[in-house]
């Protein structure tokens, strides 16, 4: 068994974990799901974002562009 004294410290190391995690901004979390995870930012400091995302989301606006066009028009 562990003494009371290893357990408070794990508790305080969990503490400051999981404030540290709060404290990070709802903003940064959402530019590192979308940037390039291999070359995360240009020579000028921009982001890239993520091919596969652009990929994803190009698809996704073609077929719904494809299913308006064939559900507006009446044969």
């Amino acid at each position: 068994m562990r003494s009371d004294g290893q357990i408070s410290a794990m508790v305080g190391r969990l503490r400051e974990l999981r404030a540290a995690d709060r404290a990070e901004r709802l903003h940064d979390s959402v530019l590192r799901r979308i940037e390039d995870p291999l070359k995360p930012k240009t020579a000028d400091g921009r982001i890239r974002i993520n091919g596969i995302l652009i990929l994803s989301a190009s698809l996704c606006g073609m077929a719904t562009g494809t299913f308006l066009f064939f559900n507006t028009i009446r044969p």
